[in-house]
């Protein structure tokens, strides 16, 4: 098995920020005495912010921008 994509991860946590604000989605929760805990909105808007910086970063290697200057 390959580990996702950032761009990947990047739609799994749109998904889940998606989720949190529709109401669909809880926090945490308890099975069996397990208590089980998932990311907080915050965590998930920096993760998203960070993978987005990521994706940018990496589609841009490479690419050179030069000014011009009139005379």
């Amino acid at each position: 098995m390959t580990a996702p994509t950032k761009q990947i991860m990047l739609d799994n946590v749109e998904t889940a920020i998606n989720a949190i604000a529709a109401g669909g989605a809880v926090q945490s929760y308890n099975i069996s005495g397990r208590n089980i805990q998932k990311y907080s909105l915050t965590e998930l808007i920096n993760l998203r912010t960070q993978l987005k910086k990521e994706i940018n970063a990496e589609s841009s290697t490479g690419t050179t921008n030069y000014a011009g200057f009139d005379r």
